[in-house]
């Protein structure tokens, strides 16, 4: 464990780690796993009003983007709860109290995305859940786009017929909701569009595996552990 002085500076990061060994470090506030086409793992967030509590959330970034940069931008970060259903916001300060159920919330709740090798089906399950019970999504066109565009590079990657024709009949669904937002085309453009340019990444498979595979190679993310999807 760290000392107090310690503590009132730094993220716990090191405990973290010891607890989630498949994670590692990849920032000083990050601790991920490569998956597959996605960075995933836990994200400490210091509180903005509060900067003596930290906050650790489930997140994962895009390897198919075209820049490092890109890549950075999260597509979901999750925040954790005690057996109350309050936010799991940690007092520095009292780290070492909290720490062992702390760890039990992050544990159960985290779809068994932080594995060694992880379902699609949890995987799937998780967006699902992220995209009904966030009620910041709701409006966040960009978000359930980018859901859309996870579920069928997922099944790109994985070369799977049947997962790739379940992700076309998710996304027509979504979209199906998407017509009754007036606001919808101030941030995403035409749904005809969008549409079509979803339907596109299917012909563009090699184009974005290559680009996965050369984000992969950065050295930061090459030094990651892996994880691998399973169907």
């Amino acid at each position: 464990m760290m000392d107090s002085n310690s503590i009132k500076k730094n993220l716990p990061l090191t405990d973290w780690k010891k607890e989630f060994p498949m994670l590692s470090r990849y920032a000083s506030n990050k601790l991920l796993i490569r998956q597959d086409i996605v960075l995933i793992g836990l994200c400490f967030q210091r509180m903005k009003m509060i900067k003596t509590y930290y906050r650790p959330l489930l997140t994962a970034f895009p390897l198919w983007k075209k820049t490092i940069d890109e890549c950075m931008w999260p597509l979901f970060e999750q925040s954790f709860h005690d057996n109350r259903h309050i936010p799991l916001d940690i007092p520095i300060e009292q780290h070492q109290q909290r720490f062992h159920d702390s760890v039990k919330y992050v544990e159960s709740q985290s779809w068994n995305l932080l594995k060694e090798n992880v379902k699609v089906r949890d995987l799937f399950d998780f967006l699902d859940y992220h995209r009904n019970t966030n009620v910041l999504l709701l409006n966040m066109f960009s978000k359930q786009a980018n859901f859309l565009k996870y579920r069928l590079i997922t099944a790109l990657y994985l070369q799977d017929k049947r997962l790739i024709q379940k992700a076309c009949e998710h996304a027509e669904k979504e979209m199906s909701l998407w017509k009754n937002y007036s606001n919808f085309e101030e941030t995403m453009g035409k749904l005809d569009t969008w549409r079509s340019e979803f339907y596109q990444l299917i012909d563009q498979r090699e184009e974005i595996m290559e680009r996965i595979r050369i984000n992969s190679m950065d050295k930061k993310i090459a030094k990651l552990k892996e994880s691998h999807l399973i169907i």
